[in-house]
């Protein structure tokens, strides 16, 4: 059963499950000055770039482009804060909640909510090898417990947690359980998730199979590439929209094209050089990576040349 405590997110439910989620997301990237802190000047210029030049519909804050895990519970706090001053509202937000310790979890999922943010994602947790149904009962538990809905955020390449059909669809009958970031490639388990939810909110979050995830039913798509490909993600998805099928595989090769130059010399590192060629000044990745290299930056140059070129 589910905690009485909640009750009040289940009076609710239709109302969260009402909220539109559709579109294109940018998991947006976090800006950090030298010794570690947030810059916030340069979080305000990564907002402002994908509302006003990538023309997202909302964002990811927090994720793993977002370097999460190298960060502490009250800079995610203030990262939250920054960033739904700077939108004031413009798009939607979604935050990464995910962390080691589950009174962290609940502390950013109560501070999401109180700064406006319309729900929340959670990695699986990490580290200990938990089994299926510590891992259930786990997000039983944070759902319970938080009054803002939850997504179950699949990334199994960094979590090395495979859920299967059983457990994806046993969560998303919570009531405050509504739908999948789902960055894996499994796509028959998404296809069955979708057969079994058709209410739930699905979305991809791996920026090369877009085209094929919208034919396949999910809502949209949550990608960090979108820092830069936005455009080109969101021509992508109209044309989907629009059944013009011929014209959306051409922007997800557009995309691809990017991913491949980005994956060439590094994605994280990679695309901070190429945002900052864009004139975004997002920083140097946090520690313990390395500083970006004059290939990442020459390879960041030639992205945005071949952005330009495209009307990306």
């Amino acid at each position: 059963g589910y905690s009485s405590a909640a009750s009040d997110v289940y009076k609710r439910q239709e109302f969260f499950r009402s909220m539109e989620m559709k579109g294109i997301y940018a998991a947006m990237v976090t800006a950090f000055q030298e010794d570690g802190s947030l810059d916030e000047r340069g979080i305000r210029e990564i907002v402002r770039h994908n509302i006003d030049h990538c023309g997202v519909k909302g964002l990811f804050v927090g994720g793993t482009m977002g370097e999460r895990y190298k960060m502490s519970t009250a800079a995610m706090k203030e990262l939250y804060h920054i960033v739904a001053d700077e939108t004031a509202g413009k798009v939607d937000l979604v935050a990464n909640i995910s962390a080691l310790a589950f009174e962290e979890v609940l502390e950013l999922g109560a501070c999401a909510k109180e700064k406006g943010y319309s729900r929340v994602a959670m990695i699986a947790p990490i580290f200990h090898g938990y089994n299926s149904e510590e891992i259930v009962d786990y997000y039983i538990y944070i759902a319970d417990h938080i009054s803002i809905p939850l997504m179950i955020y699949v990334i199994p390449s960094f979590s090395k947690v495979d859920f299967t059909e059983s457990m994806l669809v046993r969560l998303l009958k919570h009531p405050n359980i509504v739908g999948l970031k789902f960055t894996h490639n499994d796509y028959y388990l998404l296809d069955r998730v979708r057969v079994k939810c058709p209410d739930a909110i699905l979305f991809t979050g791996f920026d090369d199979i877009l085209y094929h995830a919208l034919l396949m039913g999910t809502d949209g798509a949550i990608g960090g590439t979108f820092n830069l490909t936005g455009r080109l993600a969101k021509k992508l998805y109209d044309a989907v929209q629009d059944k013009d099928y011929k014209t959306a595989l051409k922007y997800q090769r557009n995309i691809n094209d990017v991913e491949d130059m980005l994956n060439a010399t590094g994605l994280f590192p990679t695309l901070k050089a190429a945002l900052q060629i864009m004139g975004v000044q997002c920083g140097e990745l946090k520690k313990p990576n390395a500083l970006i290299t004059e290939a990442q930056r020459e390879q960041g140059r030639k992205i945005v040349e071949y952005l330009e070129r495209i009307g990306g």
